[in-house]
Parts: structure tokens; C-alpha cells; sequence
């Protein structure tokens, strides 16, 4: 599916983030229809829209942002600085664009792309 942020006019922004179609090339149509939409379409999300780690500490990624309060025009296309506080990787730091909207999701939940 086409992320939800990918649309013009979503956000304040330049430009919404990239979709690409299904051989993986972006698509310089930002209007191009999602291919879950009724009817199919043509834009997907694009491959390079996944996690990278900088160090042990420290890695980028995306997610699906739902916010309370905030309205996804607010948190679409933005960045989020994230500490994770138990388990394994305690103590790291990724930092995610908002990509997509989260509309299946809890208040204050971030839905990691991988």
C-alpha cells in the first residue's frame, strides 16, 4: 500500500514521502492511487522506507504514528526521537519518520516499519 503520508497536501511539507511502484522505482506522480485501494493502483511503499542502524545505539527508521491529541496532518512526515526502556535493547535510540497514519492503533503508539 501507498503510505498515507504520501499524499500532497497531507502535511505542511515540500513534498510528501516517496512511493514507488511494485518493481520498486519511485513514482514521480504523487496523486498515483494506492494499489490497496478499491480498484488497485500503481503506488506502494518503496523498499528503502526500512530500519538502518548507525551503531550499537543508534539506528533510523519508520513507523505508523498515532498520536493523542494531534492530527496526522500534524505528525505526518515528521520525527520522533524514540528511547526503548526494557528488554534487549534497552537504552537504545531509533528515530522514525512518520510515514503512515495509525488509525487501527492505541493513543501514543508508534508502529514500527520493518
Amino acid at each position: 500500500c501507498k503510505g498515507s503520508c504520501g499524499w500532497a497536501g497531507k502535511a505542511p511539507v515540500n513534498q510528501p514521502i516517496r512511493s514507488c511502484d511494485k518493481s520498486d522505482n519511485p513514482l514521480a506522480d504523487m496523486a498515483a492511487k494506492s494499489a490497496c485501494d478499491n480498484g488497485g493502483g500503481v503506488a506502494h511503499m518503496c523498499s528503502n522506507q526500512s530500519p538502518w542502524a548507525v551503531n550499537d545505539k543508534l539506528a533510523y527508521g519508520f513507523a505508523a504514528v498515532k498520536l493523542a491529541g494531534s492530527s496526522e496532518s500534524a505528525w505526518c512526515c515528521s520525527c520522533y526521537e524514540l528511547t526503548f526502556t526494557s528488554g534487549p535493547v534497552s537504552g537504545q535510540q531509533l528515530i522514525v519518520q512518520a510515514t503512515n497514519t495509525g488509525g487501527d492503533l492505541g493513543q501514543n503508539h508508534f508502529d514500527l516499519a520493518m
